[in-house]
């Protein structure tokens, strides 16, 4: 590549790896904060162009570089050219709200045009998400936003003071132990492999409470990837 237009930047040091697993040989180490070009995301790793080279990353530790007010926002009742939400979708209750001023995109990357600017604070309705965007209804706009910058709105609580998830489906992206309760002082369940699915029914702070073959059992959110 001659030109490359760097979307991302990591969030940790991190292993430029041959291929997409632990087990491929390093390339080279990049530092905190490292632009580079995001070319796909496979599973738990994401397929990246950086210092003139080909590897693969955790895509946990990616963001994308923020791109807020970066070109020409169409006015804001300007919306004749802008996707339509479905009258069906028109009375669903947002589960997001935004963490930052957004642009609200008509695909799932920085290249595509904006269809306005959302204010952080906003509430929306996450719809799909696909690799590290997530498609939202805004108003009366669906649209495209970095997921990075989306906070899931607060559920109804549980017993025992936990927050009920509405059987959320979920990857784990690396091995990781699974407790018997949300802290890494409680014993250990099991090892739960890279990419196994489970059902995430409870959150507690950082850690959610997963079931995985009818047990229950708890693992940090950063462990996660949902799956809508």
């Amino acid at each position: 590549m001659s030109s490359v237009t760097l979307t991302h930047r990591t969030t940790a040091s991190l292993k430029l790896r041959k291929g997409a697993g632990r087990h491929y040989v390093v390339q080279s180490n990049l530092a905190h904060g490292t632009e580079l070009a995001l070319i796909e995301v496979k599973g738990s790793w994401a397929h990246v162009f950086v210092n003139r080279t080909y590897g693969w990353l955790p895509n946990i530790y990616l963001e994308p570089i923020p791109t807020v007010f970066d070109e020409p926002v169409p006015a804001e009742d300007d919306d004749d050219n802008a996707e339509p939400v479905l009258s069906r979708y028109s009375l669903i209750e947002a589960t997001h709200v935004t963490t930052a001023t957004l642009n609200l995109r008509k695909g799932s990357g920085t290249g595509y045009p904006v269809l306005k600017v959302i204010d952080q604070g906003s509430k929306v309705r996450s719809m799909l998400q696909q690799g590290l965007w997530s498609q939202v209804q805004a108003g009366k706009l669906l649209g495209w936003v970095p997921s990075m910058y989306l906070q899931e709105i607060p559920a109804r609580p549980a017993h025992g003071g936990l927050i009920a998830v509405p059987n959320q489906r979920a990857l784990t992206t690396i091995r990781l132990n699974a407790r018997r309760g949300p802290g890494d002082h409680y014993s250990l369940v099991r090892i739960l492999p890279a990419d196994t699915a489970v059902i995430i029914v409870a959150r507690q702070g950082a850690w959610r409470q997963i079931d995985r073959d009818g047990e229950q059992m708890w693992v940090p959110a950063s462990q996660l990837r949902t799956v809508y």
